[in-house]
């Protein structure tokens, strides 16, 4: 049975020390306009949270019951490979029967997300590391929360990057490769820290 202290510290983890964005770079595989304004970004980092945990709820699942059963451990990749875009093509076709309006709205956040690296990353780290349910949900909960708050700041610190003047030679990619950098740097003061 996991401690209050343990899941603290698996959620700070997923926040802070091993943001998914910034820190792991596996939830950057969004489409560009997430990374340029802030309710896009806002969306798809809810789009992400939500196929995060639904995504480690299945593949814990199916590791727990199936993988794991019967030795099949070097099958995860692949299974998880073939789960995360079949459970947004699910969702996508469950929002569009059910609420076409909010389909209409995020389906291209949706789409984005299938080939993004979180959702099976998180999936890989929860099976790697052994997490029990309660401690994998709540990882790719936050590590989703984190993953948001990420792409909300940079999608807001590009509109304050634009309007200051700086060289030319740092104009477009390279002030954002610089202002993701040191986003970066500012988390990594968190890696060491541990609850216990």
């Amino acid at each position: 049975m996991n401690t209050a202290l343990e899941l603290a510290g698996v959620a700070l983890a997923a926040l802070l020390s091993e943001n998914l964005v910034l820190v792991s770079c596996m939830g950057i595989g969004t489409h560009r306009e997430s990374f340029r304004q802030p309710r896009e970004a806002i969306r798809t980092g809810i789009c992400l949270t939500v196929v995060m945990v639904l995504g480690v709820l299945c593949a814990w699942l199916i590791d727990f019951w199936l993988l794991s059963q019967y030795g099949w451990e070097h099958f995860r990749v692949l299974a998880f490979a073939l789960l995360i875009p079949a459970l947004v093509a699910g969702l996508r076709r469950f929002l569009s029967a059910c609420v076409p309006e909010l389909s209409r709205r995020v389906d291209d956040n949706l789409a984005s997300i299938s080939t993004n690296c979180a959702a099976l990353g998180t999936a890989l780290l929860v099976a790697q590391r052994s997490y029990s349910l309660s401690s994998a949900l709540l990882y790719a909960l936050c590590g989703g929360l984190g993953a948001t708050l990420a792409l909300a700041s940079f999608a807001s610190l590009q509109k304050e990057v634009d309007l200051n003047r700086c060289p030319r030679a740092f104009r477009g990619v390279p002030i954002q490769l610089i202002t993701a950098g040191l986003m970066a740097m500012a988390l990594m003061g968190y890696y060491g820290l541990y609850l216990g």
